[in-house]
Order: C-alpha cells, then structure tokens, then sequence
C-alpha cells in the first residue's frame, strides 16, 4: 500500500521538475538572445501573404532598371554566386546569392527598410536565383522588390556599365 501512494507523488514531483527546467531554459534561451548582436526579434513585422503568383507583376525590363539605376537609394541585389558576381556585375550591387540568405542576409540587410526600393537579378532568363531570392526578401517583410528578368545577360549584351570585383 505504501508503494501506491509514493508513486502519485513521485509523478507529481517529476512533473514540477521538468517544468521547472523548461522554464529556465526558455529563460536562459530569452536572456541569451537579448544580449546577443545578431539576436533574433521577439515581434516579427506583420509579412504579407507571398505566392509565385506575386512576382509576376514585379517583373521590371531593362529599360526601367536603366531609369531606376540612376536614381539614389535604389538597392540592386545580384542572386548570383560571389565568384560570377566578381566577374562582373552591375555597378552599386551587392551580392547576395539566394542560397546563402540565412547566413548573409542580416549583414547585408541590416540598415535597409522594410519599404526600401529594391531590384534583384541573376543570370537571365533561364535562371530562377532572382525569383528565390525576391520570394525570401518578401518572406522576410520587404514589400516593394522588383526583378529584372533578363539579368547579367541581358545587361552586358546592351552595353551598360560592368564592374569587376567584389563590390
């Protein structure tokens, strides 16, 4: 008899304890991240729902990137790998390849609004690096991202302005 009667109370103390250790460490896990430079927000920016529907009328051509290019405070973001990106690029880029958003994307976006101007490219045509990284950037609350679909190709064969590098 006596064993049937510690055994509810063993069970009771064993639940206390593990809620115990939940609560330090979701405390510990609170703390750490408040103190940390690249810690994650407790309240994320209200995203708005994102389709591949979406980025169809987010298409720009050439033309309105050559009017936009000169504009100031445009963000023109090349999704292509840093080694295509050093072989050239459109001049005032910043490479961030799709494939690499988790790690390079709080560096590179840090000071960029939600509500910043920003177009991306890629190779061209064929290639969907653009269309992934425009979807992450909306997935992450930038609502005004527009992609230039004939990408590298299209302006290096028109002629406009290259720059080698990394930046």
């Amino acid at each position: 008899m006596g064993a049937a009667v510690l055994l509810p109370v063993m069970l009771k103390r064993s639940l206390v304890e593990c809620i115990g250790i939940f609560l330090f460490a979701t405390s510990l896990a609170f703390l750490t991240n408040f103190f940390r430079s690249d810690g994650l927000p407790l309240i994320r920016p209200k995203l708005l729902p994102v389709s591949a529907e979406d980025n169809q009328g987010n298409n720009i051509s050439l033309q309105t990137l050559k009017e936009k290019f000169k504009q100031p405070g445009v963000i023109i973001f090349d999704a292509r790998s840093p080694e295509e990106f050093a072989e050239g690029h459109i001049p005032g880029a910043k490479n961030l390849p799709y494939y690499e958003f988790a790690e390079k994307a709080s560096g590179v976006l840090k000071n960029i609004p939600f509500d910043q101007e920003i177009i991306v490219y890629c190779e061209g045509l064929e290639c969907s690096n653009a269309e992934d990284l425009s979807f992450l950037l909306k997935e992450n609350g930038y609502t005004q991202v527009k992609i230039f679909e004939g990408g590298w190709e299209e302006w290096r064969e028109n002629g406009m302005p290259v720059k080698r590098g990394e930046g």
